[in-house]
């Protein structure tokens, strides 16, 4: 459902890793505003990475980004749209099927 390698080129229908913890942030924020600034020290690569991710998010519209200003400095407020929770959604069911088909093999 996802894939590590980041195609800086164009997007092939999978969703890679980064976008989908930066999804899994969103949702586990728990209501705090997210910015893009609150989840640079998630990304080992800095920027760059983070910056791809969020406008690979932004292209499937799974998140909007608002302009803002914290404390004087320009960012993103992030958001997770219908369709990203409508795609967690989705990946949480896939997740679950998979758990429950590997206990049946297991017993």
């Amino acid at each position: 459902m996802f894939d590590d390698f980041l195609d800086r080129q164009k997007y092939f229908g999978l969703l890679s890793s980064c976008s989908l913890g930066v999804l899994v942030q969103l949702l586990a924020s728990g209501g705090k505003l997210i910015y893009v600034h609150d989840l640079i020290d998630y990304f080992a690569d800095g920027i760059h990475d983070l910056s791809w991710t969020i406008h690979e998010l932004h292209t499937l519209d799974f998140i909007v980004a608002t302009p803002a200003e914290v404390n004087g400095v320009p960012t993103s407020l992030l958001e997770i749209t219908f369709r990203g929770h409508a795609f967690l959604s989705l990946f949480a069911w896939e997740l679950i099927e998979n758990y429950q088909s590997y206990l049946r093999d297991q017993h």
